[in-house]
């Protein structure tokens, strides 16, 4: 039989919370196989870009989905906060862009496109919200293949929706739904897995976000989903699918503890470099100008500079870039759809309260002591990434870059599937090839920009093509 991919994503799990007492089934698979010490997420660190560069194989540049919300391709130049934005956690108004653009909106090929070319199945199992859920393979309708939302059917391609009406009802808690997925994975699929199966896990993510970044509530949510992963490793060891299914763990993003808020659109008030601006606030946040216009994009970027909330500030590579702005390039985020001026809320690597290093300001509900993501601080763009099975290294620490991107190309090599080669990420051969490494070494990179008392630094790592983000600092 044909050898099967597994991707189970902890959403929104920090390195730092996967240890002995809280994760014991992960740190039993990490010992399984080979586990990547400078695993990295995209910017902006938001799931649903994250989703799409899981799916693609892909940096934002150039699968197209460049936030969680996108100021609304049609509508470039549009004056003020008429211009519309698409909030990509719905499907519903994932379908309905698509369907005024004319066009797709993932921009390049993914998994379960490249799967279903060589006559492999794709499954999604989701928690996530139902536009995540969507990303992770938007043409399973088309395809026949099972996307499967615990959210219900509105995020289900056909074949998922019969799935759903065969089991019984996800619970209303996002642990549970949690839960509920992983538990659908163990027992109607394992059995016999799909060529590649994604089972996007929502905790500790929403934990994270509305308990508090390491409280006790967010430890016990994380300690479920492990014990439900757990249930499936031990299928998996005991059961006949061990060396046939190769099985992968990550999550898309960590997260910052927020320490204080701000309100950009206040602050923004009146001043005159915005007057006909949308902004797009958030953790990591965008000013779109009507017309894309240079000179304005040079005016709002440098006010942003001269804001003591404001953490690292990009603006459109085409235009006249002022002291302290570093081009949307150096973050992979120069896409059409991108917001013509991007920032980041100051952050540090200060450690909250509770001890986990990295904080951050906050524009929206969530209060202090809550966790965000979507900037560039180490808390948010270290990611888990371990792999394991019957043809990968064991007990293995691989200390070269790697990062979302690379999922989907390891995959496509597992398989023995064409693709992965037109893909930004790469085969993570030192893992599953004796003795393999990359055939670059891995260049680090330092890009910094100044203005006044302003002081960003970005740090990248390049490995041949391949570039990897690793993280940003307000000086």
């Amino acid at each position: 039989m044909d050898d099967a991919f597994l991707l189970v994503v902890f959403d929104g799990l920090r390195p730092d919370l996967m240890r002995t007492d809280t994760t014991p089934n992960l740190m039993r698979f990490a010992a399984m196989g080979t586990r990547f010490a400078h695993a990295r997420s995209v910017f902006p660190s938001e799931t649903r870009v994250c989703s799409s560069t899981v799916a693609t194989g892909c940096q934002p540049r150039r699968h197209g989905l460049v936030a969680n919300r996108l100021a609304h391709p049609l509508d470039g130049r549009v004056v003020g906060p008429a211009g519309r934005s698409v909030d990509t956690g719905q499907v519903a108004a994932l379908l309905a862009l698509e369907e005024e653009m004319g066009t797709r909106l993932l921009e390049v090929p993914t998994l379960g496109e490249h799967l279903a070319a060589a006559g492999r199945d794709c499954v999604v199992l989701s928690s996530g919200t139902t536009g995540q859920s969507h990303l992770l393979n938007p043409a399973a309708a088309a395809l026949g293949q099972i996307t499967l939302s615990a959210h219900g059917r509105q995020a289900c391609s056909p074949k998922g929706a019969a799935l759903l009406a065969m089991l019984d009802p996800p619970p209303g808690d996002a642990v549970g739904r949690a839960e509920w997925i992983a538990e659908v994975f163990r027992t109607r699929f394992l059995p016999d897995p799909p060529g590649v199966t994604i089972l996007w896990l929502c905790e500790p993510d929403t934990s994270g976000h509305y308990a508090g970044l390491g409280t006790a509530a967010n430890l016990a949510a994380l300690a479920r989903v492990d014990a439900a992963f757990g249930r499936i490793l031990d299928d998996w060891q005991a059961g006949p699918q061990r060396d046939r299914l190769q099985m992968m763990v990550a999550s898309d993003h960590g997260h910052a503890t927020i320490d204080g808020r701000v309100d950009v659109a206040a602050q923004i008030g009146d001043a005159t470099e915005f007057a006909g601006c949308r902004l797009l606030a958030g953790s990591s946040g965008g000013v779109v100008v009507p017309g894309s216009e240079a000179a304005r994009i040079t005016a709002v970027a440098e006010w942003l500079t001269r804001q003591d909330w404001a953490g690292h500030v990009f603006a459109s590579d085409g235009a006249d870039l002022p002291p302290g702005v570093l081009p949307r390039s150096t973050v992979l985020a120069d896409h059409p759809r991108a917001a013509d001026v991007l920032f980041t809320l100051r952050a540090s690597d200060r450690p909250s309260a509770l001890g986990l290093p990295g904080v951050t300001l906050n524009d929206g509900a969530l209060g202090v002591g809550a966790g965000t993501h979507g900037g560039l601080t180490r808390a948010e763009m270290e990611v888990v990434m371990l792999l394991a099975g019957s043809r990968v290294q064991r007990g293995m620490l691989s200390e070269w870059p790697a990062g979302l991107a690379d999922i989907a190309p390891t995959a496509l090599a597992l398989l023995g599937v064409a693709g992965g080669e037109a893909m930004d990420g790469r085969v993570l051969v030192e893992a599953v090839e004796p003795g393999a490494e990359p055939a670059a070494a891995p260049a680090p990179e330092t890009w910094e920009a100044v203005n006044g008392i302003y002081r960003q630094r970005l740090a990248r790592t390049r490995l041949g093509r391949h570039i990897y983000i690793d993280h940003g600092v307000r000086a």
